[in-house]
């Protein structure tokens, strides 16, 4: 009885509905990225940080790869099954029983790996590690990520207020320089006089017109890492950080929790764990294997030698591997010593970073005192300004507008540099980044 085969017609449409069903990326879009909520606050602006920007891409590809070579070990004790076809045409020999000439078969087998003697278990935990080690890398892209936006979203506010403090000293200059123009023409001014307003005019409008384009470039720098280039963020909203005088503990503890908690060193401690198995893996790769076989077979001529089913047990002892063995163990022992070497280097650069981190909120907490101080006289300055403004002196209130705009910046400034160190000492303990709480 002749066996029929299917056609090829039949093999292109499973192979067609094959690539529609199993490759869907095929005919995906990149969803557009919403819009920005306006005005933009911190809270929401760091919400943006998991958006499918290229760290964050490339951080996930490297947990599918791990999670793909997993499989791969993992398949290595899966069932292997196969279908063998052969169409045959023999001359049969003159003393055999069938003079047929179709000598066609078809066959089916099934191989499983039963047992390796504690190889392949070592292999798959080593790619556990892997898979771990790959999400703790994530957890400190996001906390980069965090860190980075917080950065340029303090950048805009920056900008806008020394926009501020300049367009207010503009109007000083140019009130002066008018002043002295008229002077001059009363004959209680030189020309000298009235060129030297006249330049310092100038120059405090050249500082605007360079704070007006940090304020664009600013905005630009914010929108790439909220993986929305082009749409630049026209207000955003102070945050209120609440919580940037809280205690700063003792350092030496900080520097025990950064070094026991970082996400880096906890990831390449993973990592070197995991070379450490793949070495035994490969110290075993002369160990025998235990399998399992099941061979089932149909024949156009039949022979007493011929089996329609086999079933049994092979076990391997495999006692050269042609070096095989010796180039894994070297392979894996320097990947082994290169992570340790990273591990160190990491553990150093955590202490010397938690250490300068430490100090910088110290002085920074004594500098927001001062510049609390000075906001206050600043404050009580302008308001003596206005009275005198009522006098009848307008440059005498536009200096003081100004000093007071330049103490705004630097108590900007020092917050947001204390908001800063405190996340990027939360970021190296292993603590969620601070916001800074709710936005006002």
């Amino acid at each position: 009885m002749k066996k029929r085969f299917s056609r090829k017609p039949c093999l292109y449409a499973a192979f067609i509905l094959y690539v529609l069903t199993l490759s869907p990326h095929l005919h995906a879009e990149e969803k557009p990225a919403s819009p920005l909520q306006e005005p933009l606050t911190l809270e929401y602006a760091l919400q943006l940080a998991e958006e499918p920007h290229p760290d964050v891409l490339l951080s996930i590809s490297e947990i599918e790869d791990a999670e793909a070579k997993y499989l791969s070990v993992e398949s290595e004790t899966g069932i292997n099954a196969s279908i063998a076809g052969r169409a045959t045409w023999v001359e049969p020999a003159r003393t055999a029983p069938d003079q047929s000439h179709n000598d066609s078969m078809a066959g089916l087998s099934f191989k499983k790996k039963l047992y390796d003697f504690g190889r392949t278990s070592l292999k798959l935990s080593a790619a556990e590690m892997d898979i771990k080690a790959n999400r703790l890398l994530y957890s400190n892209m996001l906390n980069r990520r965090q860190i980075e936006i917080m950065e340029r979203f303090f950048d805009v506010l920056i900008a806008d207020l020394e926009f501020i403090r300049d367009r207010e000293e503009v109007a000083v200059a140019f009130f002066k320089f008018k002043r002295a123009e008229g002077d001059k023409e009363l004959g209680k001014a030189s020309t000298l006089n009235v060129l030297e307003a006249e330049a310092k005019y100038r120059e405090t409008r050249r500082k605007r017109a360079a704070s007006e384009a940090r304020q664009n470039i600013t905005r630009q720098l914010l929108a790439e890492p909220l993986h929305r280039p082009g749409r630049l963020p026209a207000a955003l909203t102070e945050p209120s950080l609440l919580q940037i005088d809280r205690k700063l503990p003792e350092m030496e503890g900080l520097i025990k929790i950064a070094v026991s908690k970082d996400p880096v060193v906890l990831s390449l401690k993973e990592k070197v764990e995991a070379a450490n198995k793949r070495i035994k893996a490969a110290r075993f790769e002369w160990g025998p294997v235990l399998s399992a076989e099941l061979e089932a077979s149909a024949y156009e001529r039949e022979f007493g030698s011929r089996d329609r089913l086999r079933v049994g047990l092979v076990l391997e002892l495999p006692f050269l591997t042609g070096g095989r063995r010796a180039s894994k163990i070297a392979a894996h022992t320097a990947e082994l010593h290169r992570f340790e070497a990273n591990l160190r280097r990491r553990e150093m650069d955590v202490r010397k970073a938690v250490f300068e981190t430490w100090q910088q909120i110290n002085v920074l907490h004594y500098q927001l005192e001062e510049v609390n101080t000075l906001i206050k006289y600043r404050d009580m300055s302008l308001d003596q300004a206005r009275t005198i403004y009522e006098q009848g002196l307008r440059a005498y209130l536009g200096g003081a507008l100004v000093e007071y705009s330049e103490a705004r910046l630097r108590l900007a400034e020092t917050r947001y540099s204390l908001a800063l160190a405190w996340a990027r000492l939360d970021a190296l303990t292993g603590e969620k980044v601070f916001y800074g709480g709710k936005n006002e």
